[in-house]
């Protein structure tokens, strides 16, 4: 019996990739961006709603990569991250193309031998100040691409700060230093797939971010990048959240005022109350920081969590729910129209945001596919 259990909507996966879609120009194609467990929505039932919808998958994970290919998933595949030399037959074997930013995976393609292609995305570092390589690096990195054993399928970087207009004249500098690339490989015949834009840089209207490709992760899961993005163009586009989080109620008791409430006694009751245990805890993704700041849906009712969040249950305050029993079922995350408990709300009760409150979802926690 599931205690504790994730829906995901394919209605809004499929409207989410649909609505990112109209943004685009009809050429450009759509990288689902699906690692960490797919934001932690659930890397196979995403990939499965989404399969027909999409032209490529982005993962981090080389096993995840394999995973894909070992379930009969067709589509291109995008290892977004680090690889090295011992993999390269394995990727080849699986048709997996690499995301390359180190000397060592290029060198080490040279001396590959058989009769396929080691296909790569260059990686660059335009101004995010991580993996990349910079463009003091494009003459070597040149004379190694020429290789006959490489083919550059793409080249890509990350944006450092396109979901906040403060940093325009940054992200326009990023995308006159990609074109820096894309130029020195035209001159030696490579012109690759050229991408940059994640969810935020696809809602950059005043310059051209797309380029040949998109790499969506957030947008794809109704997770927008920053309250900026969504104030802007929340009536435009409509992304849908497609994470809902339930609880089955395990205990209710009734407690007088004055008991103390959990572990280290930093919660009080103000008045004789009703509270109602539930089976999930800082091991499920609750948390530990959101103590006493949270809420829940139970029956419809925005119900706050009482004292520590510990790591396997919480303790919701239901005095003013009329109609309970054990086994009624509490909305972590989800809801519908006013009374609703977002992934945003998550973050700020935590001092995080939306993406991080998702992918730490517990990933044995089943995922159960709604329509």
């Amino acid at each position: 019996m599931n205690l504790t259990w994730l829906e995901i909507s394919k209605k809004a996966l499929l409207n989410n990739v649909s609505e990112i879609k109209k943004r685009i120009p009809k050429k450009t194609k759509f990288i689902a961006v699906v690692k960490s467990n797919a934001y932690g929505h659930g890397l196979l039932e995403v990939v499965k709603t989404i399969s027909k919808n999409v032209d490529y998958f982005a993962i981090y994970s080389f096993d995840d990569a394999l995973l894909l290919r070992a379930k009969k998933i067709t589509k291109p595949i995008l290892m977004l991250g680090r690889v090295f030399p011992a993999q390269l037959f394995l990727a080849i074997k699986n048709n997996i193309e690499l995301s390359v930013s180190n000397f060592d995976v290029l060198e080490a393609a040279q001396k590959f031998s058989g009769n396929k292609k080691i296909a790569i995305h260059l990686c660059v570092d335009t101004g995010l100040g991580r993996d990349g390589f910079i463009f003091s690096d494009s003459k070597k990195i040149l004379q190694l691409l020429a290789h006959k054993n490489i083919e550059v399928k793409g080249l890509y970087t990350h944006f450092a700060a396109s979901d906040d207009s403060a940093f325009d004249a940054y992200t326009k500098k990023q995308v006159a230093e990609l074109l820096k690339w894309k130029n020195a490989l035209a001159k030696i015949d490579i012109h690759p797939l050229i991408h940059a834009s994640s969810t935020a840089g696809t809602f950059i209207s005043d310059f051209e971010c797309c380029f040949d490709a998109i790499r969506i992760g957030g947008g794809i899961y109704g997770l927008w990048s920053s309250q900026e993005v969504f104030d802007l163009h929340k009536t435009e586009t409509n992304l849908l959240p497609v994470l809902a989080w339930k609880a089955v109620i395990v205990e209710l008791k009734h407690l007088p005022k004055g008991a103390h409430i959990s572990y280290g006694c930093t919660f009080q009751l103000k008045r004789d109350s009703k509270i109602a245990i539930l089976p999930v805890g800082y091991f499920d993704g609750i948390p530990r920081i959101s103590s006493k700041k949270s809420s829940v849906l139970v029956n419809k009712i925005k119900v706050p969590q009482l004292g520590r969040v510990t790591m396997n249950m919480i303790v919701v305050d239901v005095t003013d729910v009329k109609k309970i029993k054990v086994g009624d079922i509490a909305t972590i995350i989800g809801g519908k129209k006013n009374q609703v408990v977002s992934t945003e709300d998550w973050g700020d009760w935590s001092g995080s945001f939306n993406y991080e409150i998702t992918t730490r979802i517990n990933p044995n926690l089943t995922r159960k596919l709604i329509s």
